[in-house]
């Protein structure tokens, strides 16, 4: 089901002992040492560690130019095998992080279906006083760590009637309620009839899962 590369990071990590790893974040600057204690520059450290660790055990992997973009890491030559997205949350609470943007992402699979089979590796952490800890690490599909909603067939963050981002099932504790889908076609599905519900427009969602379809058939067809 997922990469071999990605499931060989994901071991290679695990053997390493990154569950319970610590690690210090701090500034300094003019004499001034100061440890930092918020949340928002994690994710972007996590990913620059991510990749100088990889370096240092011979895992081949490179990033974007545009930092931006997705996905983080391709770990290999190939600009359409083995996507890596690294993706973090605060440990304490559920999982929290924008999956996608949601119109972005729906693009992007119409003419690039590949993206349907990246890795998404997945960090639960703590910090406290400028220390760091990784509490668990996930290696998931997209299909895996999203789920469907009272107003929408998938999750999302909506604000005034707008989607903007896909948003994660709580895999951490297996939540009740609504479930992933773990399938991909399931997914799809559900993107789909979003699209309709949202846009208004049953033809435009068919189509959409058409062309989603013929692209992803001629890229494993290759």
């Amino acid at each position: 089901m997922y990469g071999e590369k990605a499931q060989h990071l994901y071991n290679l990590l695990k053997r390493s002992g990154i569950i319970g790893a610590q690690g210090t974040i701090k500034l300094e600057l003019l004499g001034v040492e100061v440890k930092i204690s918020q949340k928002s520059s994690v994710g972007n450290l996590l990913q620059e560690w991510l990749s100088q660790w990889m370096i240092l055990n011979g895992i081949n992997a490179r990033e974007d130019a545009n930092s931006q973009v997705f996905p983080d890491f391709y770990l290999g030559d190939s600009d359409d095998h083995d996507l890596l997205e690294l993706k973090t949350f605060d440990y304490i609470e559920s999982p929290n992080f924008d999956v996608a943007a949601f119109d972005a992402y729906v693009d992007s699979i119409r003419t690039k279906a590949f993206r349907l089979d990246a890795d998404y590796l997945i960090f639960g952490y703590t910090l406290a006083n400028g220390i760091i800890t990784i509490n668990e690490i996930w290696l998931k599909k997209i299909w895996e760590i999203t789920c469907g909603s009272t107003e929408f067939a998938i999750r999302t963050n909506v604000k005034r009637g707008m989607i903007y981002n896909i948003r994660p099932y709580n895999f951490k504790s297996v939540s009740r309620g609504f479930q992933p889908f773990n399938t991909k076609e399931k997914f799809l599905q559900a993107v789909k009839n979003t699209i309709e519900k949202y846009r208004n427009d049953a033809k435009q969602a068919d189509e959409w899962l058409r062309e989603v379809h013929a692209n992803y058939t001629e890229f494993i067809n290759r």
